[in-house]
């Protein structure tokens, strides 16, 4: 069976990606250096959804990727269906 990612290890591999620091995360989100320093040691899960989500987005990865769940890491945008039914 196929272990399950942790945060700690995409947050790390998402802010290298984007070529970001923990700091940016904490000064743009508005979040405590504090708290991001635990998340990257993985002394603290991302609890709060709406946390979760803006760290996701700021980093332009999926939350279910982020959560360390097997899915592609891009994010998937909604497109708009203008087809009418008959």
């Amino acid at each position: 069976m196929k272990q399950k990612a942790e945060l700690k290890d995409r947050l790390q591999y998402a802010l290298d990606l984007r070529e970001k620091k923990p700091v940016d995360l904490a000064n743009n989100l508005k979040i405590p250096k504090s708290s991001i320093s635990h998340y990257l040691a993985g002394t603290r899960e991302i609890k709060d959804s709406r946390r979760l989500g803006a760290i996701a987005s700021y980093l332009d990865v999926s939350e279910a990727w982020f959560m360390g769940f097997d899915v592609p890491m891009t994010r998937q945008t909604e497109k708009n269906n203008d087809t009418i039914a008959d």
